[in-house]
């Protein structure tokens, strides 16, 4: 990928849009294409957040999203290290108000920094997925959820409850729009793909059975007494499922750091969008602690069991195919319940339709 290209800020564009984690890539990419197909000149930039080349570039080119025209290249290190470098870096590029316009995505440092440092140039910042609540002000992202949608001047809300959670921090109405779920688009977009058996080899992950897909990235996961609970209950059902795991780099750093004993699962690279939906698609069970996972399984109509105390997404266990359990020691009896439960179709969630990137491009430009 491009670093800071030195020539981009001779040229003056119509919006900037700044991403730098695999959820935002899902995210931003039918919004810039969108954006794009209308000849308008954006400003794409990667803070660099996400730097493995499993988590960024492969995915770039599996969803059809084009290069950044600037990498700030900020890499792995700590979430303040990260958030001050990111704010001075884009300052550099924002400050001659080359935009006039800013898009942030989702929850993670990337977004906080982009949002902050449109508002210090006092550019307009435009949040797309606002109104996400967890409950728990200790996670990172809820900070940077509530600290975004503070300051920003429009907010794109995916779903009612988050246009509730908004009003309800007396934010204005005039602020914001229920315009659904972008990921979705991606997820529609690509969706024959993903089903497709042309693209699921098997065999490639050496699975032989029925299996699992367990994803672990959250800090407060990554302990050797959460992880002794999630690896031992999972371990109880590894002689009739296999155990899928495509590891973030975190959770594989923990993992050799602390020489935890994997041996009775599959432990994989992060995959490419299409072929890691594929493996959630044909799996038996889906256990996670991310928040994006329980809206694709939702929508794929997988269950998912979410190993957190909350979810900002409560619309995928109240219409969708997510529990939410935790992660204690009746994880066992958790994940027998739901393998011997008839699985409810999710009901049509309002929104989830594809047309969430056209309906942001339509109010953009009603401004």
């Amino acid at each position: 990928m491009p670093t800071n290209i030195v020539n981009v800020t001779e040229k003056k564009y119509d919006t900037a849009m700044i991403v730098g984690a695999r959820p935002n890539f899902v995210k931003v990419a039918p919004l810039l294409n969108k954006f794009e197909e209308n000849n308008i000149n954006v400003l794409f930039i990667h803070t660099g957040q996400h730097w493995d080349k499993n988590m960024s570039q492969d995915i770039f080119h599996d969803i059809g999203l084009r290069e950044p025209d600037i990498n700030l290249n900020v890499q792995n290190r700590s979430m303040n290290e990260q958030l001050g470098e990111m704010i001075l870096m884009l300052d550099k590029h924002l400050q001659n108000k080359i935009v006039n316009n800013v898009f942030v995505f989702g929850d993670v440092t990337s977004t906080l920094a982009g949002a902050i440092t449109a508002k210090n140039n006092l550019l307009k910042c435009f949040h797309v997925e606002a109104g996400l609540r967890s409950g728990n002000i200790n996670m990172p992202e809820e900070r940077n959820r509530m600290m975004v949608d503070s300051i920003c001047d429009k907010l794109y809300a995916p779903s009612n409850d988050a246009v509730e959670n908004l009003l309800n921090e007396n934010i204005s109405v005039k602020k914001i729009k229920n315009v659904g779920n972008i990921m979705i688009d991606t997820l529609v977009k690509n969706y024959d793909q993903i089903v497709s058996k042309d693209n699921f080899e098997p065999s490639e992950f050496s699975i032989e059975r029925d299996y699992f897909v367990l994803t672990l990235h959250r800090p407060v996961n990554l302990t050797d007494h959460n992880l002794e609970i999630i690896f031992s209950g999972i371990s109880e059902f590894s002689n009739k499922f296999d155990v899928l795991i495509p590891a973030h780099p975190r959770l594989k750093e923990y993992i050799k750091k602390n020489k935890i004993d994997t041996s009775r699962f599959k432990v994989i690279d992060p995959q490419p969008y299409i072929k890691f939906l594929g493996l959630v698609k044909n799996s038996k069970l889906c256990l996670t602690d991310s928040g994006g996972l329980q809206e694709e399984t939702t929508f794929l109509n997988k269950k998912c069991l979410t190993l957190r105390e909350e979810t900002e997404r409560p619309i995928t266990v109240e219409k969708g195919t997510n529990k939410v359990i935790g992660v204690n020691k009746n994880i066992i009896n958790e994940i027998n319940n739901v393998l011997n439960t008839k699985l409810a179709t999710y009901e049509e969630i309002e929104l989830w339709d594809g047309k969430t990137s056209e309906r942001i491009f339509e109010d953009f430009y009603e401004k």
